[in-house]
């Protein structure tokens, strides 16, 4: 039994400037400007890629691209390229090359694509794409290909939305129903405010209080409308795709984007028109399972209180004031040391290394005490690291004060010479495991060993 195909009552159009500096999003205000004089919808899915709904049977979409086409690069001196299908997916990957799927041939469209563009579903990543690759799956066809309950089992529920989307299923209306009024927050100040900045700083708490609402019910959502109005009465509204995954820190990100973007598009410089109130609203809800995220993902009060607090001395002090421990690049324990700014949802650091003699692997969580240790062999005689990169003896024991505790495994030794330029310096490090459940890298320098770092 095929699966069911459920289709969007209406056709996609995408618009790209494939040039266009994706942080720069109040510059590309005027297109969305432009834009609305055009069609009474456009969804920003990020600044320079934008989605239109056309309904079926109105009207020629090519003479329609063509109008947008020459609307957009009237504004802006870049190239800007239309993609039409049935589905969203279909459409942003017709846009790369400027064509019109026909009706009904989204499946075949997609089915000739390289199984890297699954990718901008956020579903599947490189490596996933690198393993499909290596099984002989080189495109989207034959990953639709593979038994559904297979891909479900062994790879789970998100790349299997990603084998139906490849499939050309899953399209959905761009146009969002109307949320439930309780769903939508909105501040309205006891005085305007009177600069972006002070709407700015009230757009995280606003943030906040529609995730907490929406994590009250158990739901996400894929797409934030952002409204404004101000004290000459013009109001202004845009519709943001987001990730389902998005924090409250991502959600007022696009506020700002957009708050500096219609700043921007009113007198190009700053204005006195003060904003009066300024809310948010979910479109596109989808249950937290299905947007990956699992029944269980909740703070406790404590860890609300502290981050709240924390919030509180970045709103005082600058978002760059309150730190926390970070690493960088470099070969040692002590150069890899650094500081970041704080989030509550903090992303993994990504170190431009590798360096050349770094330690792979995690480092050690305990670092910085550099304590005198003696490593012993099976006899109690001393070990000493060799210059040609190997130990004078197999290490049975280590000595910390007068205690000595068995080694049962070790790896090493890795010697490093390093600043040849200045008087070069040269140690061993050496990783050991001891018998009472510690693991702990050593440096051995000028014949002395040290335990640099400790590991969990």
């Amino acid at each position: 039994m095929s699966a069911k195909v459920t289709r969007a009552p209406s056709r996609v159009l995408v618009m790209r400037v494939p040039d266009w500096d994706r942080d720069d999003a109040a510059a590309f205000a005027p297109v969305l400007e432009a834009l609305d004089l055009l069609t009474p919808y456009v969804e920003v899915l990020e600044p320079g890629l934008v989605a239109v709904p056309l309904r079926r049977g109105a009207g020629d979409e090519a003479a329609f691209c063509e109008r947008l086409i020459d609307t957009v690069t009237g504004l802006v001196d870049h190239d800007c390229l239309t993609g039409i299908a049935d589905g969203l997916f279909a459409a942003i990957l017709a846009s790369e090359e400027g064509r019109i799927v026909p009706l009904g041939g989204d499946a075949a469209f997609l089915a000739r694509r390289d199984i890297a563009d699954l990718r901008i579903t956020g579903l599947i990543d490189a490596e996933l794409c690198k393993t499909f690759r290596y099984l002989g799956i080189e495109t989207l066809g034959a990953f639709v290909a593979l038994p559904a309950a297979a891909v479900a089992e062994r790879f789970g529920p998100g790349v299997r939305r990603a084998q139906r989307l490849a499939a050309g299923e899953l399209a959905r209306p761009l146009v969002p129903l109307q949320p439930a009024p309780e769903l939508t927050v909105e501040a309205v100040p006891e005085t305007p405010f009177a600069t972006i900045e002070q709407a700015v700083l009230a757009a995280r708490p606003l943030a906040e209080r529609l995730t907490a609402v929406l994590d009250g019910r158990n739901v996400t959502c894929t797409r934030i409308t952002v409204t404004a109005r101000s004290a000459t009465g013009l109001v202004r509204e845009r519709t943001w795709q987001i990730d389902p995954s998005a924090n409250a820190a991502d959600l007022a990100r696009r506020v700002r984007w957009q708050l500096e973007g219609w700043h921007l598009a009113v007198t190009g410089e700053e204005d006195d028109d003060a904003v009066v109130s300024l809310a948010l609203a979910p479109g596109g809800l989808i249950g937290l399972v299905e947007a990956g995220r699992g029944l269980w993902d909740f703070k406790d009060p404590a860890t609300i209180k502290a981050e709240a607090a924390l919030r509180h001395a970045q709103s005082l002090l600058g978002p760059e004031a309150v730190r926390i421990a970070a690493l960088t690049d470099g070969r040692g324990l002590h150069e890899r040391e650094g500081t970041a700014a704080w989030e509550a949802e903090p992303k993994p650091p990504q170190p431009s290394g590798p360096w050349p003699g770094a330690l792979t692997g995690p480092p050690p969580a305990l670092v910085g005490e550099n304590e005198d240790i003696e490593v012993l062999d099976a006899a109690g005689a001393p070990v000493r690291a060799l210059a040609r990169g190997d130990l004078s003896a197999t290490p049975a024991l280590v000595a910390l004060g007068r205690k000595r505790f068995r080694i049962v495994a070790w790896a090493g030794p890795w010697p490093v010479v390093e600043r040849w330029w200045n008087g070069a310096r040269r140690y061993a490090r050496l990783q050991i495991e001891l018998a009472d459940g510690r693991a702990a890298l050593l440096v051995c320098e000028n014949g002395q060993w040290k335990a640099v770092g400790w590991y969990d």
